[in-house]
């Protein structure tokens, strides 16, 4: 009998990715019953003709609803990908940040925080709909803010859920094209949180190379992070590292407004071909997929285990970012990689924020608001008083006279 993969937000037509990826790995990965869930059920079709279209011929089975507890029902592996209030969600929680002078970045920062907030009343009906129909799935987590969402999943009782970033794998395959080393024989460790986080070994032949690239990167840089950074640490900390010199923000606002665009451009080129891959999906990055979403229902499909990236609940009360062993007989501890002193104290202001953060979403009042802001590594002091003003009124928590 096929194991049933649910995708909870599967209406998305950047879920033809996904599909995509899937194909790309499918003798690899034994067939299973496809269904996705969603709101739209215009979205849903086009995306379900598309999957059948390029998985029927691999014996893979397909359907889709509306009912996500129909959906979901009896699945061993559930995606969850949900996007609470869509792209006009999106959106609000973007100009919360462009309003405070930061990066509108979804999963850091005030963007992340309100995003939080704002989601979690349904994101909690979710998890009742997971523990009732499926108690027992593995649920894989790309929704954002990621480690938050995971975090109040497992604490909502989805116990057997995990976050998936590819940010940490990609980091190493750029750092292995500037050493011009083959990433897939690299020897490599990682520690932290999603989005901050470090590679702090980078092997090839027992042979560590974090020192070399420095000197390799020159006057360039490694997805935005300068030479001199890695020098100084002494790691290979993730892209979003350079949101902490806080010089990177766009004037002309995030990304909600290109990606409504940009899905309403790929519905329509499923609906008038659903035999091929949509041409407009390559205007979004989906690495998520390739690198983490689909090795990792590889991994859980086979008895060998495998080495991958994962967000889990750790001893401190928080998800965090680091490897595992994960196979068909689940997933093993994250493996606790020896770090240098330099990175300590950001791991320690990371791993502080993200309580108080936690905090602030499980119990929201001004205090807490203000209280995860203040740590926050991206907010200066001096905006914390009015972004935590601004979130509570856009939220309806009280603000103090």
């Amino acid at each position: 009998m096929k194991s049933k993969l649910a995708v909870v937000g599967g209406s998305t037509p950047f879920t033809a990715a996904l599909v995509d990826a899937i194909e790309a790995r499918a003798e690899a990965i034994p067939p299973h019953v496809l269904m996705l869930n969603g709101q739209n059920p215009e979205s849903l079709d086009s995306v379900a003709r598309y999957a059948w279209n390029r998985l029927s011929n691999l014996n893979w089975s397909i359907d889709w609803t509306i009912d996500m507890g129909r959906a979901v029902r009896g699945s061993r592996i559930v995606l969850h990908q949900a996007r609470y209030g869509g792209n006009e969600g999106r959106r609000f929680d973007e100009e919360v940040a462009l309003a405070c002078g930061i990066a509108p970045d979804e999963t850091l920062g005030p963007a992340a925080l309100q995003c939080a907030l704002r989601i979690s009343p349904m994101l909690e009906s979710t998890c009742r709909v997971l523990i009732d129909a499926c108690p027992d799935a593995w649920v894989l987590n790309l929704t954002n803010p990621l480690s938050i969402t995971t975090a109040r999943m497992i604490r909502a009782g989805v116990q057997r859920t995990v976050g998936l970033c590819e940010l940490p794998r990609v980091t190493v395959r750029t750092a292995a094209a500037i050493l011009g080393q083959d990433p897939l024989q690299a020897d490599w460790a990682y520690t932290g949180l999603n989005h901050r986080g470090f590679i702090v070994a980078l092997s090839w032949e027992g042979r560590d190379y974090i020192r070399d690239l420095p000197a390799r990167l020159c006057n360039t840089t490694l997805d935005g992070v300068c030479a001199d950074e890695i020098a100084a640490l002494g790691a290979i900390p993730t892209k979003y590292f350079r949101l902490l010199r806080g010089d990177v923000v766009n004037p002309q606002g995030g990304r909600a407004l290109f990606l409504a665009e940009l899905r309403q451009r790929i519905l329509e080129e499923l609906r008038a071909d659903p035999t091929q891959s949509p041409p407009s999906l390559r205007q979004r990055y989906h690495a998520w997929y390739s690198e983490s979403v689909v090795p990792f229902i590889e991994a859980l499909s086979n008895p060998k285990p495998m080495l991958l990236e994962m967000n889990a609940m750790t001893h401190r009360g928080i998800v965090e970012e680091g490897r595992a062993l994960v196979s068909t007989q689940g997933i093993g501890p994250m493996i606790g990689p020896t770090t240098p002193a330099a990175i300590d104290p950001w791991l320690a202001r990371f791993v502080n924020h993200e309580q108080l953060l936690l905090a602030a979403v499980a119990d929201p009042s001004h205090t807490a608001i203000s209280g995860a802001l203040a740590a926050d590594p991206l907010v200066r002091a001096s905006s914390v008083a009015d972004c935590a003003a601004l979130i509570c009124r856009n939220l309806g928590y009280a603000v103090p006279a």
